[in-house]
């Protein structure tokens, strides 16, 4: 056997080993196969659902349980897009796609922003988008939610969800994504006025669906 491969199984085995440790905690709970993101109101804050969207492509429904795509408009027209897609059995297909692969593969420039963390929320961690292409900017931020915990860290995920196969374990996961079109170059408004609006509707929602959209303190 020669060293490359008896590395190649090292280094697997300690991996294996590794998301045991991390993740033996994980709780076997069943997932609901549908979640009624119908009770997420249409009113949020100072905002008002003017647009919405539920229905799924066939290619996104082998995946994916439930989406919603909201638009909100503000007194003063500014609009918040929200979407939020759910799928209940993350061993299966790593369903969660995250926005960043989405928009390269449909050709916009995708900018990482950093992460950042809300002192009023402090376990949520969102991840920072800037989305570009020839006519328009989109701010973005979003964060992931699997089997109840926030985790946004591609890493972390990745891990977890080979873990979740791995030991069959059913976890079911969200991703929730907020953005607005910008025709300014100072991004960090309109990541101020997102950041308003994930408040209003983390105030707003009712205990277990803020569970599955937010997630719960680890």
């Amino acid at each position: 056997m020669s060293g490359n491969i008896k590395s190649i199984i090292v280094i697997s085995i300690f991996i294996a080993v590794a998301c045991f440790i991390m993740f033996y905690k994980v709780e076997r709970v069943a997932q609901t196969s549908k979640v009624n993101f119908d009770s997420i109101p249409e009113e949020v804050g100072e905002w008002q659902m003017v647009s919405e969207k539920t229905d799924m492509n066939p290619s996104t429904s082998e995946f994916l349980n439930d989406v919603l795509f909201r638009t909100y408009q503000r007194g003063d027209g500014k609009t918040i897009m929200l979407a939020i897609a759910y799928g209940a059995d993350q061993k299966q297909n790593f369903s969660i796609h995250v926005p960043e692969g989405c928009y390269r593969a449909a050709g916009f420039d995708v900018t990482s922003m950093g992460v950042v963390n809300y002192p009023d929320i402090p376990y949520l961690e969102l991840k920072r988008l800037l989305i570009m292409d020839r006519e328009k900017a989109e701010p973005m931020q979003y964060w992931v939610v699997l089997n109840g915990k926030v985790i946004t860290n591609h890493f972390e995920r990745k891990i977890k969800q080979v873990y979740y196969s791995l030991f069959n374990v059913q976890a079911g996961g969200v991703l929730v994504r907020v953005s607005s079109l910008s025709d300014s170059k100072d991004y960090q408004r309109d990541y101020e006025m997102q950041r308003s609006f994930i408040l209003s509707m983390y105030k707003t929602l009712n205990p277990e669906l803020r569970r599955l959209i937010f997630g719960e303190r680890i």
